[in-house]
């Protein structure tokens, strides 16, 4: 077992969703053997399988209608009852005719594995109970199809319970999978030819043929067996998976796309050309192993059970078993079926950013700036075309969301007509302040400088009189503030002084008396006389 981090892609993890998990009923426990666990209840740790190799084994496992003998074989050793071996009462026995009759469970319910056996399924507990698979997909997936499909043999298996994560979260749960190695963030997207990242929630809940994705590599390693590989010696998870990586990355199987029995068989020619080349130390394959799988997961060939020489007898034997398989795959379409959502891509925000650029005008900004983001949003739809992978689109998603904020916007030449706003600028100014709420006053001035501010930053037409509107709106809501009340009008206490009081115009005014004035008073004065003196 791999303990080396999947490094490259741990970030996939980001933002997974918890799974809908099926319990586990009826399932005794022996130490860490669960038996007769329903295969439909059991989760898969990896994306994708060879549909091929499938087609090969159910090719040979049904005959007119019935099981054969490697049916059984390859069932009670999955089950984890080698050559027939099982235990009874804690002693071992062996039932060879069983072993390729008849499911040894099914026939004897008290079978359980030896101390020195172990059922072929390995599994992790998950939250909630649910087990995961990390290794037996192939096996599990074409019982469960057998069943489904031609009713026949079994839907349920013995299991080996390697770790118990079950008191995690399922974030957490993933993690924990990805650092031990003991799940498949990869597979391989037929339409691009490389093996891309996914996010786990999409990982298949069941191990039905139609909900992985098709892998033609991991068939193709089934059948480089022999040549090249030695099933026995292998003690990577998802070794052919890894193989596959290699492969792909020499560019020797551009332009297949695996639709037709050519491409199979031309990649299948291919693919033992260059292990041979591997095999016998060609520096250029050795170099390109060591770069994409030895250095950043710590794969080396023997793990992946590549032989030490290569034995090209075993070819034409090989081939002919693969192009079996392919004539039966191509006949059975509900095998053939394979998921096709696994690589969609979440284009949510960015659609939202190309939502935004589509408001704007081109002539507002520079060309080079505007260009920019046409540019970024052309790559990003380029991506989305040719099933590229969730992170790429989010790093350019990013990207054109950057390139928005920068846009540059082109200098107005336009003569602007200022004519209302110097009008209200006019009005405005004919008010006093101390008449006004303060803050409303300081608003419409505030105003007043930010269109000051867009005419001198030459800004359009249709900016000043938006925001010309809007501060007439400002002037006619301004109201006074209310003035302070008089006093009411009661007659004040009687004062004697007030009587004493002269006007100012009349206190130290110098005495001026006219010669008219004199006159008077000297007539006065004889008429008085006059009559007082007739009186007597």
């Amino acid at each position: 077992m791999i303990t080396t981090r999947f490094s490259k892609i741990s970030a996939t993890v980001a933002g997974l969703v918890a799974a809908i998990f099926v319990g586990v009923a009826n399932v005794s426990a022996d130490n860490k053997t669960e038996y007769n666990v329903p295969i439909s209840t059991i989760h898969p740790t990896q994306a994708a399988v060879g549909k091929a190799q499938i087609a090969s084994k159910i090719s040979t496992y049904v005959e007119n209608g019935a099981l054969t003998k490697d049916y059984y074989n390859d069932f009670n050793d999955d089950n984890g009852y080698t050559n027939g071996l099982y235990s009874l009462n804690g002693v071992s026995q062996t039932d060879k005719t069983t072993y390729k009759t008849n499911s040894i469970q099914s026939v004897i319910p008290d079978a359980k594995l030896t101390n020195d056996s172990t059922a072929k399924v390995p599994v992790i507990k998950g939250p909630g109970g649910t087990l995961y698979a990390t290794d037996g997909h192939h096996g599990s997936t074409t019982y469960e199809f057998i069943k489904q499909q031609y009713n026949l043999g079994f839907d349920t298996i013995n299991v080996e319970v390697i770790a118990d994560y079950s008191s995690l979260s399922m974030a957490d749960f993933y993690k924990k999978l990805i650092d031990n190695n003991q799940v498949l963030p990869m597979a391989f997207n037929v339409k691009t030819g490389e093996y891309q990242s996914f996010s786990l929630d999409r990982l298949p809940t069941h191990m039905y043929a139609n909900e992985f994705v098709n892998d033609p590599f991991r068939s193709l390693a089934y059948f480089w067996r022999k040549s090249a590989i030695d099933k026995d010696n292998v003690t990577a998870n998802f070794a052919e998976f890894y193989l596959g990586m290699f492969l792909t990355s020499t560019g020797e199987f551009k332009g297949l796309s695996f639709e037709s029995q050519d491409d199979y068989l031309t990649a299948f020619n291919k693919g033992n050309a260059i292990l041979q080349k591997l095999i016998n130390g060609d520096t250029t394959y050795t170099a390109l192993f060591n770069k994409v799988l030895t250095i950043p997961y710590g794969v080396t060939p023997s793990m992946l059970g590549i032989q030490s020489t290569f034995d090209d007898t075993k070819i034409a034997a090989q081939r002919q078993k693969l192009t079996d398989a392919l004539a039966f795959l191509t006949n059975t379409p509900a095998l053939a079926t394979s998921n096709t959502t696994l690589f969609d891509l979440n284009t949510e925000q960015l659609t939202k950013q190309v939502a935004t650029f589509k408001s704007l005008s081109a002539s507002d900004y520079t060309k080079d700036s505007y260009q920019k983001v046409n540019d970024l949003i052309t790559k990003a739809n380029e991506l989305i075309s040719n099933n590229g992978s969730q992170t790429d689109l989010d790093s350019l998603t990013s990207q054109i969301e950057q390139a928005l904020r920068n846009l540059v916007k082109v200098p107005t030449t336009e003569i602007l007509d200022t004519t209302q706003f110097e009008q209200q600028v006019t009005r405005f100014n004919k008010l006093t302040a101390t008449q006004y709420d303060s803050t409303h006053y300081q608003s419409i001035k505030n105003a007043i400088a930010e269109i000051q501010a867009l005419i001198t930053n030459h800004g359009t037409q249709n900016e000043l009189n938006t925001k010309v509107e809007s501060l007439q709106a400002k002037i006619d809501a301004l109201k006074p503030v209310s003035s302070v009340k008089t006093a009411t009008n009661t007659s004040p206490k009687h004062n004697h002084k007030q009587h004493l009081e002269l006007p100012r115009t009349m206190v130290k005014q110098p005495i001026i008396i006219s010669p008219v004035m004199i006159a008077l008073v000297l007539m006065a004065s004889v008429s008085f006389s006059y009559k007082r003196f007739k009186l007597f």
